[in-house]
């Protein structure tokens, strides 16, 4: 098997160029995950000044006891996911399988 060192040499600026494709592909995408985290971090700061608003609202309604605390689903399921993460499984042994 010969190899064509003078082909070889004519392909390096080929893949040079493509090398250097991926290099700004990438940084495309690096730069759009930071704008987008900026922007939605900015309206996520103004949901939460609107969630500590909600809360201010539910404290004096359980003060007057007119309603119960509702909760919406999501927040129901990842107090779920925290039980079942925190739950252990005493019974689990290697050696039962054995």
């Amino acid at each position: 098997m010969k190899i064509d060192t003078g082909a070889f040499l004519d392909s390096l600026p080929i893949m040079g160029i493509g090398l250097l494709g991926i290099f700004i592909v990438t940084a495309v995408i690096i730069i759009g995950i930071y704008i987008l985290k900026a922007i939605t971090a900015k309206s996520s700061d103004s949901e939460e000044a609107d969630d500590s608003n909600n809360n201010e609202v539910s404290k004096t309604e359980k003060k007057e006891g007119s309603s119960v605390k509702k909760e919406s689903a999501m927040d129901l399921m990842k107090e779920r996911e925290k039980k079942d993460f925190l739950k252990t499984d005493d019974t689990f042994n290697i050696f039962h399988d054995l």
